[in-house]
């Protein structure tokens, strides 16, 4: 059995969600990665987070849901 038809095999045992997972990861595996694409915004913002990262200036799970939470609620709610 080829490597393919195996991983057809298995992908047969797999829900929806999870084929959608593996699709989406076989397509990141074989797209040009987004770092070699992005543009140069893109890059310098996420150099600018991962400076934020090194001096420390992060937030909790539990705050980040909250913050998000609150940003997603209608106007007035």
């Amino acid at each position: 059995m080829s490597k393919t038809e195996q991983l057809a095999a298995v992908a047969e045992r797999l829900s929806e969600e999870q084929v959608d997972a593996l699709l989406s990861l076989a397509h990141s595996m074989v797209d040009e990665p987004f770092y070699d694409k992005a543009p140069p915004e893109a890059l310098a913002s996420l150099e600018r987070g991962l400076e934020q990262i090194a001096r420390g200036e992060t937030v909790s799970l539990d705050e980040l849901s909250k913050r998000l939470e609150a940003a997603a609620k209608p106007s007035g709610a």
